[in-house]
């Protein structure tokens, strides 16, 4: 069943354009996800779904009503915002129960869910305490037990545990799907951290200065992005993207960037001339798809290149080196050993290649 329909919404203030034609549609029970980068318009899609912001134009169904004229608190929806907003002055018990006490529910009954929703997020020994005796994960659970304690048909969640650690999101982000999945909640969760957006999200939009890029599931979002800023936005190190003209010289065909080549077989180089008209082309292909050898190899796809330089990372070692004025990275096992100024040849699988127009960045195949 739909629980949430955005169909044609824009949001202007003024002159700017910060929601352009944004469509989407989440099920009962799918955690969604909104990623982008700063501007995006994630938080914007979020108040004008809770009815903090108005819709310049389009309709936004819940439940198959529309709800863009009705208030906030009509809407049965639940929001949790980037900060911790929490009530200082007030114990966690009463900022958890504070939505319950807003529209009258029994004493008995608030008792009842916020016990039970403090002991979901394993807070109950915290409930006697004020925000300033609690440390920075156990504000954050607090902050979800305020929103998870009100039913809601859609729980709208403005990127929860950003302010936490490196280890504190990690750690929240397993609890945080073990919930859902467990509860059965349909979720609408906004980041900026593409790591959260793959491992929570059932499903994943991607927005860039208000116009959706593309929607999908993670692995359709990472394996197959639909344009340039898809593939730059998802991975760390990002995909690798040169661009660069299709060559062809005493019969072989290669790829040109600057001054550097990259040799291609036949078939690829003439399934993209059939797509190309000017044999100009960004080819992407990601960090560990590609396979470094020390020294001089023939019949490999970059031969003889020089180390531009090497970080060791865990268990891996990231080599980079510039291919004419792009660098582009290589993710090695630390057991390859490099140094700058070390010759290098580079091979990879043609069937790793993400191809992009050199004009607008859209996937070509």
């Amino acid at each position: 069943m739909e629980v949430l329909r955005l169909e044609n919404v824009y949001k202007n203030y003024g002159k700017v354009e910060a929601i352009k034609d944004l469509s989407f549609s989440c099920a009962e029970g799918e955690l969604f996800v909104i990623i982008g980068p700063s501007g995006a318009g994630k938080t914007t899609t979020l108040k004008m779904i809770s009815g903090l912001e108005e819709v310049t134009k389009g309709k936004i169904f819940i439940k198959n009503k529309l709800v863009n004229n009705l208030e906030p608190k009509d809407r049965k929806v639940s929001m949790v915002f980037e900060d911790y907003a929490l009530y200082p002055h007030l114990t966690v018990y009463k900022n958890i129960s504070s939505p319950l006490e807003a529209i009258g529910v029994s004493k008995e009954e608030i008792d009842k869910k916020v016990k039970e929703t403090a002991r979901l997020l394993q807070i109950e020994e915290l409930l006697s305490r004020l925000p300033s005796m609690i440390s920075g994960g156990q504000k954050q659970r607090t902050v979800l037990a305020r929103s998870l304690v009100k039913d809601a048909d859609e729980y709208l969640m403005d990127e929860p545990i950003a302010h936490l650690d490196a280890k504190l999101r990690y750690n929240m982000r397993g609890e945080f799907k073990r919930l859902q999945q467990l509860h059965k909640m349909s979720i609408l969760y906004v980041t900026h951290d593409f790591k959260e957006a793959l491992s929570l999200g059932n499903r994943i939009l991607v927005l860039n200065k208000g116009v959706t890029q593309q929607i999908g599931t993670p692995q359709e979002i990472f394996s197959k992005p639909v344009n340039t800023f898809v593939a730059n936005l998802i991975g760390d190190p990002p995909t690798n993207l040169i661009e660069g003209n299709l060559k062809l010289k005493e019969g072989k065909y290669f790829f040109q960037t600057d001054s550097a080549f990259i040799n291609l077989s036949d078939s690829l180089a003439n399934k993209l001339l059939s797509k190309v008209k000017n044999g100009k082309v960004i080819f992407g292909i990601r960090p560990f798809d590609l396979q470094c050898i020390l020294g001089h190899k023939d019949n490999v796809k970059i031969p003889d290149i020089e180390v531009y330089v090497t970080v060791t990372i865990g268990k891996y070692n990231l080599i980079s080196v510039k291919l004419g004025n792009t660098i582009i990275k290589i993710r090695e096992d630390k057991s390859f050993k490099v140094s700058i100024g070390d010759k290098i040849s580079i091979d990879f699988e043609e069937e790793k290649l993400d191809f992009f127009d050199a004009i607008s960045g859209n996937r070509i195949f």
